[in-house]
């Protein structure tokens, strides 16, 4: 007899433990967690000093820090992340002046330091911003020679001249036009044609609506128009951009222009966003032409310039700022093809004479740092060096919202062996806010430059020098494009011989003092002179220490086309 059939037990699965859950919701919280913590420190890191550089044998300047009582208001949605920034005599009555640029709908500010701190004293001066679009520049010159500074200020669409007589200020708009897609993001000026009247080479970007991105380097017909604009004698202006070879439709924040080759000519220096550097040798007769230089075949973000002869050859040098190590190059390379090179580093173009440079950034250690903006060159401890502040942090990189991730600012002694020192902690400059450019100069009159950081969206920083040395001494020229380009030459009692060139609108959309500080390290002084573009060499009358050497200008001769 068969047995009966067995029922087979039909299995239930067992409901998901709470366990297994709950740790399923804590993978979820971890891995966004794990995210930020990974920016975090990536970020942080990035603040590091990449290099081991030696102080010894150099002394390391102190400075006071303060708040300067304006705060800048930057739109994101409406303003190109830029303001400007200069140093001025308004009235010559011993200290220079600092102008700051306001955002859109802010007015811009004049401060004098009085007592310890920066007063305000706009009101004083009649100077009054028409333009309710933010402030891009501002470069100090003398354009009328009647010894008081004017001011040419750049808007979002405009280029303004304030004409200064006697300490009051009237407004000019310049009828130079950019092109209509264009902002006129800085100016450049020298005396191209000889004539005696400022010319403007103005550096390009894009209009803020227009913008696509950030990153693009090869979409065809993308970008503002630089302009070359030659004064006709009247402050008004022709276009001779095309004429002169210049044109060149991509995004740029800044040109300068300086004798490169020593033919007596004032070439161009320009830094391309998204691009590259390019080197304009200028022939005569308003023609320039594209040399070939390292950073010719590469691509990066070039944007602020510095300018100074830093190993004191008779020859002088250049630094671009760039990205450095603080953008991802995945991201930062954007539409590069795979046979276009990426290069993000620091760059410090050595002048080798006859038009021809090598890449001295890496020998002199200041490569591998992280993303930056304007800078400048100055002799902060006096001791015939020049020196270097870079100014730091991206107002729209998501990362720099954060106080605790921004970078300082980079405030860089030049050591005895040509190596650059990253000694801002010891000195007392450090600027964790948005930096557009440094500027120099004394505005406590104690002889010893100070420094400003420009600021973007906050407050800019003024550190003030404490040291009162009298081991410098001070060289003045005209505030003028007939000094643009010239070339001081110190000779001290040690043998040493320093050289300082003429510049205006070195940093980034600003300018430093036009009175140049050369350290002697406990050296006399035995010869001043100063050889202008014109071939002319003006011989200083001397001083004591710590005394300024008062140079006057040669007369315009026409005309740099005939050589």
């Amino acid at each position: 007899m068969n047995e009966p059939a067995k029922e087979e037990t039909a299995k239930v699965e067992a409901p998901p433990k709470k366990k297994s859950r709950k740790k399923y919701l804590l993978l979820l919280l971890l891995i966004p967690l794990a995210a930020v913590l990974f920016i975090a420190i990536r970020f942080k890191l990035d603040a590091n000093i990449p290099y081991d550089v030696s102080t010894a044998g150099i002394t390391i300047p102190k400075f006071t820090e303060s708040d300067i009582d304006f705060t800048h208001i930057y739109k994101k949605d409406t303003a190109i992340q830029s303001t400007g920034g200069a140093v001025i005599s308004v009235d010559n009555q011993g200290a220079e002046e600092l102008f700051l640029g306001g955002g859109e709908g802010q007015q811009d500010k004049l401060f004098r330091f009085v007592d310890g701190t920066f007063k305000d004293i706009t009101a004083e001066t009649g100077y009054e911003k028409e333009s309710q679009e933010a402030t891009m520049s501002a470069i100090a010159l003398d354009v009328d020679e009647n010894g008081f500074d004017d001011l040419i200020v750049t808007t979002s669409s405009d280029i303004y001249l304030y004409k200064n007589d006697g300490g009051k200020f009237t407004r000019q708009k310049l009828d130079a036009k950019m092109a209509e897609d264009t902002t006129p993001f800085s100016v450049a000026v020298a005396d191209i044609n000889r004539d005696g009247h400022f010319d403007m080479y103005v550096s390009g970007y894009i209009r803020k609506e227009l913008i696509e991105g950030l990153n693009i380097f090869n979409q065809e017909g993308y970008g503002g128009t630089s302009a070359l604009f030659i004064n006709n004698g009247d402050d008004t202006f022709t276009d001779k951009t095309k004429e002169s070879g210049l044109y060149y439709k991509h995004n740029t924040f800044q040109g300068v222009f300086i004798d490169v080759d020593q033919d007596g000519l004032e070439d161009l220096i320009v830094a391309h966003d998204t691009g590259q550097v390019r080197t304009w040798k200028n022939l005569g007769n308003m023609k320039f032409e594209n040399i070939p230089n390292p950073n010719s075949e590469v691509y990066s973000y070039p944007m602020g310039i510095a300018v100074s002869d830093y190993d004191n050859d008779g020859l002088v040098d250049f630094f671009f700022s760039n990205t450095g190590t603080t953008a991802p190059a995945f991201m930062a390379s954007g539409d590069l093809r795979a046979d276009q090179v990426y290069y993000p580093d620091w760059i410090m173009f050595h002048n080798e004479g006859d038009f021809k440079f090598t890449d001295s950034a890496e020998k002199v250690k200041l490569a591998d740092y992280e993303f930056s903006w304007g800078a400048v060159f100055e002799d902060f401890n006096l001791d015939g060096r020049p020196d270097l502040v870079v100014s730091e942090n991206f107002v729209d990189l998501p990362p720099h919202k954060v106080p605790f991730l921004r970078l300082p600012g980079r405030f860089m002694l030049q050591n005895t062996t040509g190596e650059f020192a990253a000694v801002g902690k010891e000195a007392g400059v450090v600027n964790k806010r948005y930096s557009i450019s440094p500027v120099t100069a004394d505005f406590n009159l104690d002889g010893v430059p100070d420094l400003v950081h420009v600021n973007l969206a906050g407050n800019s920083k003024a550190f003030i020098s404490n040291q009162g040395s009298k081991n410098l001494i001070k060289v003045q020229l005209p505030n003028n494009v007939r000094s643009v380009g010239a070339m001081v030459k110190a000779t001290l009692s040690d043998g040493r011989v320093l050289h300082r060139p003429f510049v205006k609108g070195e940093g980034l959309c600003a300018d430093s003092t036009p009175i140049i500080t050369i350290g002697t390290d406990g050296a006399d002084v035995t010869d001043v002179e100063v050889k202008f573009l014109t071939g002319e060499t003006v011989k200083g009358d001397v001083g004591e220490a710590g005394s300024t050497v008062v140079i006057a200008a040669p007369a315009p001769v026409k005309e740099p086309s005939e050589k």
